[in-house]
């Protein structure tokens, strides 16, 4: 049988790549990302540094914000700041 990964469930809507730092931030909505974070066993944090750690997510504007790895969802195209 083969292992459903939460990441084959559960698509961001985009990710963000800063291009000083090659750190990749997806952002999910809500509930989707609620649903990420609980997978991961992440905390929430209200600090976005905390997110940078791979342990923590945010909430901002409604999105759940979690830091990627660069070979996650390969076919989503990022946004680079």
């Amino acid at each position: 049988m083969n292992e459903v990964t939460i990441e084959a469930v559960v698509q961001p809507k985009e990710i963000t790549l800063d291009g000083d730092s090659g750190i990749h931030v997806a952002s999910f909505g809500y509930y989707d990302g609620i649903k990420y974070a609980k997978e991961l066993g992440l905390s929430q944090t209200g600090r976005f540094s905390d997110v940078f750690n791979y342990t923590h997510f945010i909430v901002c504007c409604g999105d759940v914000m979690v830091r990627v790895k660069p070979e996650a969802y390969p076919l989503i195209n990022r946004r680079t700041i």
